[in-house]
């Protein structure tokens, strides 16, 4: 795409493509991020049924954060279908329950950033 064109976030989810990605990036002590590992094990079926795409956990391999960072990565086909996610996250038990257990951890667990993103390069 030329510098300054706009995208056409319509005919490019036409296509059949992946649209939005979604991560989440973890930050704590190594015994809290094997925490988040368990409950991103636990909590992958719910998303999957809720209309995520390809739940993961990414662990770093070179870079900041070591042993002290875990991403949960989600994809979804368009921002309607990640806006249909949220809804149900939103006012689901199981978020409740994220909210208190994160709250409970912290200090030695947080919830350092979302970044919803496309991908602007794919064809």
């Amino acid at each position: 795409m030329p510098l300054g064109e706009r995208l056409d976030y319509g005919q490019y989810s036409r296509k059949g493509n992946i649209v939005i990605t979604v991560a989440t990036r973890w930050e704590g002590t190594p015994q809290a991020i094997h925490a988040v590992e368990a409950g991103s094990r636990a909590a992958k079926p719910q998303h999957e049924e809720w209309g995520a795409k390809n739940p993961r956990l990414m662990r770093p391999v070179t870079g900041t954060g070591g042993m002290e960072v875990a991403l949960y990565i989600c994809d979804f086909e368009s921002m309607e279908a990640y806006g249909r996610f949220w809804d149900q996250v939103s006012g689901s038990d199981w978020f409740v329950q994220l909210q208190k257990d994160v709250a409970e951890a912290h200090p030695q667990l947080r919830m350092a950033d979302q970044v919803v993103m496309y991908d602007a390069i794919a064809d």
